[in-house]
């Protein structure tokens, strides 16, 4: 397998679902870190009176008295980790986390059980990928355009009208797993620095409704460009079997072949185009949104033939010279139904709302920035590429 390994940032913050939530009977605050903890591990080493306390609190329910009472102890043989959280977080953990109908969580990445170091998982990186080529070949590509569009509107059963979608994209039945040009891809867990993530709050944001931000999320993400500094980097690998995808034999078998330029074009054409569309949707894309504009200005910035600084952008034709190819994706939580679809066979349906999704809703998720910024959109990661071999 060719191996293609990328510098990767994250432009605005990224969350990762886990399913591991932790309330404040899990960590304490000290010098604006989260510090974690196993309440187990921490009780069985308690000597016998410091016990007997904590019992006595726990029959009262008094959960101010039972914080208190952790901040006191050395929680530092319950297997620790720690988070960086924001100031936001501190103030409102310590107005907040002690009331008992107040239920304080924090949503956390995945998380290494041996090393307790984050990472973003090749799962969801390779899924990002998956979308944009269904895109690619249902929307962009000359040759497939008009076949798999007219499989999916002759479904008169909506229920399928995706699982259709993606067969005709890749030209297999879903159970013809050998079939799948995809197999050929893998890429790997991206391990990330010590420190490379926070605890911010992230809220609902509607343009036109006040009082939805007022919900409170709060998640571990991953530090980004958009928090200025220097955000933080890591390696992103992906594996492409070049050689089995054009033997013969196998080229065959599979529904469709693809190229790392064809990977390449297909993420940045799919992907700028959900950003620029949510950006004259919410951001004021065409009348300078504050949004838009933080937004626009968290890519790399380059020369135009004539000198000029510019952004760096997929819409522009130096943004992959043959040297420094780039991939823009969306990741993770908050990446919104519209990044999960296909332009123009858009369709999901909202359970709340009763109706069907063909488009964007009307709310986004954001990120609460400290540093001046607007609510930034979750989940945009830049790749670079640095080598193949």
């Amino acid at each position: 397998m060719k191996a293609y390994r990328f510098r990767a940032q994250a432009l605005t913050p990224v969350h990762v679902g886990s399913g591991n939530e932790i309330n404040p009977l899990e960590f304490v605050l000290h010098e604006n870190r989260l510090l974690r903890f196993s309440p187990a591990a921490l009780i069985g080493s308690l000597p016998p009176n410091e016990l007997a306390r904590y019992l006595h609190l726990l029959e009262r329910a008094d959960l101010r008295a039972i914080h208190s009472f952790f901040n006191d102890v050395d929680v530092g043989l319950a297997g620790l980790t720690t988070v960086d959280i924001s100031p936001h977080f501190m103030r409102e953990y310590e107005e907040k986390a002690s009331n008992p109908n107040n239920q304080f969580r924090v949503e956390m990445m995945p998380c290494n059980p041996h090393s307790s170091k984050r990472y973003l998982p090749g799962s969801g990186i390779k899924g990002a990928i998956r979308t944009a080529l269904i895109n690619h070949f249902a929307d962009t590509d000359p040759h497939t355009r008009e076949t798999v569009r007219d499989a999916v509107t002759r479904e008169r059963d909506k229920r399928n009208r995706a699982r259709v979608l993606e067969e005709k994209a890749f030209d297999r039945k879903h159970s013809q797993t050998e079939r799948d040009v995809l197999r050929l891809v893998h890429v790997e867990d991206a391990c990330l620095p010590d420190g490379a993530t926070r605890i911010d709050r992230a809220v609902n944001w509607n343009p036109n409704r006040k009082g939805a931000e007022n919900i409170q999320m709060w998640v571990e993400r991953l530090k980004s460009v958009a928090d200025g500094g220097t955000a933080p980097q890591f390696s992103v690998i992906l594996h492409m079997d070049n050689t089995k995808m054009q033997h013969p034999p196998v080229k065959r078998s599979l529904g469709r072949t693809i190229d790392f330029d064809t990977i390449l074009k297909a993420c940045n054409h799919f992907y700028w185009g959900r950003m620029v569309a949510e950006g004259e949707k919410f951001d004021g894309k065409n009348s300078g949104g504050k949004v838009w504009s933080a937004l626009l200005d968290l890519f790399p910035k380059g020369k135009t033939p004539d000198g000029q600084i510019v952004s760096i952008d997929p819409a522009k034709p130096y943004w992959c010279y043959e040297q420094r190819k780039r991939i823009l994706l969306r990741v993770g939580r908050y990446s919104h139904f519209e990044s999960l679809s296909v332009d123009g066979l858009r369709e999901g349906y909202n359970a709340q709302a009763r109706r069907p999704i063909r488009d964007m809703g009307s709310t986004r998720t954001r990120c609460l920035m400290d540093n001046g910024k607007p609510p930034m959109p979750f989940g945009w990661i830049m790749m670079t590429l640095e080598s193949s071999d």
